[in-house]
């Protein structure tokens, strides 16, 4: 019962967050919560109820659909801590480790890398579908290397030496020295733009999902 009260707590308040949901109700929320907590015996069945019936939008647990919305579009490296960030991607790489991984534990102090850089414009061009309106595709550029499918976790050293490279130097530097499952995929990618970006923020929501489940998962 414990496990589980934790679990579906967790679930609502980390989906919550990477939806961009604000906290501003929970005192409102869990003080109405601690009434139903009658009988601890039934405290997860309890605690998964009395979230998953929440319609107010400020106490709504977002559904599947909601956490892959945001993993496509929210520019989670600009609206989320980098602490609350790790958290997102530290568990996401806990979930893809296979039971025949030789530990499930993430090192510690890893940072967050943008696999395209911010400052992309360096290395990576447009590409030449781009051509008729560059202004508004550097834009939609300048979004979309935020959003969650071109982060990814690495080591403060390893960090330092990919910075703004191109594709093709980032790649083989981290071929060479990350062991992390969010990296086994991503390495093996010849190119990387939009739309892998976007393929790789589907994949990852996935994941999410699993660590972090709704009502009906728990």
């Amino acid at each position: 019962e414990l496990q589980r009260s934790i679990l579906a707590l967790e679930s609502f308040l980390v989906r919550r967050m990477i939806c961009g949901m604000s906290g501003r109700n929970y005192g409102n929320l869990f003080t109405g919560l601690l009434v139903e907590l009658k009988d601890p015996a039934q405290a997860g069945d309890t605690i998964v109820d009395y979230l998953a019936k929440q319609q107010a939008y400020s106490q709504q647990w977002p559904d599947d659909g909601a956490v892959q919305y945001a993993f496509r579009t929210r520019e989670m490296y600009r609206l989320l801590s980098r602490g609350r960030l790790r958290l997102v991607l530290e568990g996401i790489e806990v979930e893809m480790r296979t039971d025949k991984s030789e530990t499930k534990s993430v090192p510690r102090n890893l940072t967050i890398e943008h696999i395209m850089p911010q400052a992309w414009r360096t290395h990576w061009k447009l590409l030449p579908h781009d051509a008729e309106d560059r202004e508004q595709a550097a834009l939609d550029r300048d979004r979309i290397v935020h959003t969650i499918g071109n982060l990814t976790l690495v080591n403060q050293r390893l960090n330092s030496s990919l910075s703004n490279a191109a594709w093709d130097s980032k790649r083989e530097t981290m071929l060479d020295h990350s062991n992390l499952f969010l990296n086994k995929e991503l390495v093996r990618e010849q190119e990387w733009g939009e739309d892998k970006i976007r393929e790789r923020g589907r994949q990852l929501a996935e994941v999410a999902c699993k660590v972090w489940p709704h009502a009906d998962g728990i």
